[in-house]
């Protein structure tokens, strides 16, 4: 029974996780399968990966987007 039970636990992760990932992924101009495949590997661990990279992503742009700007007089 508890066999079973963490079966599905499992299972239930691999269905939530793995698209979430994907789609996280999808946003930030990486690919959805790669990441879903991840997903499926790493059911817990990739979420985190994925929002790691788009925030590393984010500040990257900001830190662009601050240097064209005019320095202030």
């Amino acid at each position: 029974m508890f066999l079973l039970r963490l079966l599905l636990i499992f299972g239930v992760s691999l269905l939530v996780f793995a698209p979430i990932t994907g789609y996280i992924a999808y946003n930030y101009g990486r690919s959805f399968w790669r990441w879903f495949g991840l997903g499926l590997v790493l059911p817990f661990v990739s979420v985190f990966i994925a929002l790691f990279m788009a925030m590393r992503d984010r500040w990257a742009e900001e830190e662009a987007q601050q240097r064209q700007m005019p320095p202030k007089a």
